[in-house]
């Protein structure tokens, strides 16, 4: 593929199934509106925004895995009349009024086109709100055990077989991946073996390990 770095993570044969255990939990609400901006009912506003938190959170609080934390966003799709473009705008949170709404939308829409029209009536499209419950950050040096890992690159062998590259066999070292020092640098030809994953190394390759248990390979051919 002509890269000139690979980088292996930790637990690369289920990378994609941690980040689903790990993600946050995030539920998104949208309600349209499309009224210009001088007839919106305040209260209404206000009730739809809090009946979204609500919502959010009671869907949050039923799942298996409690965040530490609940986040809360409330945004605005708005509108020029006449005008088919729309632009997402941040709310301070859920007690708008149509003053900070015109004055929201006018700077987010100056800040994009570089243009006033303060002739033109606003326009509300939709209101949004995003509930996501924040979950621990996840140490990813640790889905290693750091208590496995050896002192030395040498402890960490487990032998050296003949392996076949570009047509010559060539004596390999093999490694057990999770025994491997953190500040660990391997020239290939080398194999790294794990649990979920085997790492080859092709002569004139160069791997190094992270603070985060990644390895970073250097290919020679690149």
């Amino acid at each position: 593929l002509g890269l000139p770095k690979v980088l292996v993570p930790a637990r690369p044969g289920i990378t994609n199934a941690l980040g689903c255990v790990v993600a946050d939990l995030r539920h998104d609400f949208v309600n349209t509106i499309n009224q210009p901006v001088a007839l919106l009912d305040e209260a209404q506003l206000h009730q739809v925004l809090e009946r979204h938190r609500n919502e959010g959170e009671e869907l949050i609080a039923k799942e298996a895995v409690k965040p530490a934390t609940i986040r809360v966003t409330h945004s605005a799709d708005m509108q020029f009349v006449g005008q088919t473009h729309i632009i997402n705008v941040p709310l301070p949170s859920s007690s708008v009024t149509r003053a900070a709404l015109q004055g929201l939308f006018e700077k987010a829409y100056f800040a994009r086109f570089k243009v006033e029209l303060p002739e033109i009536r606003a326009n509300l499209v939709n209101l949004n709100t995003s509930v996501t419950g924040v979950r621990p950050a996840i140490d990813l040096s640790r889905l290693i055990d750091p208590v496995g890992r050896a002192k030395t690159l040498k402890e960490a062998r487990r032998e050296i077989r003949p392996v076949w590259y570009a047509g010559h066999w060539h004596d390999t070292l093999v490694y057990i991946r999770e025994k491997l020092p953190l500040d660990a640098v391997i020239e290939g030809p080398a194999i790294l073996e794990q649990m979920d994953a085997t790492t080859v190394l092709e002569p004139g390759d160069r791997a190094r390990c992270d603070a985060d248990g990644n390895i970073i390979i250097d290919i020679g051919e690149a």
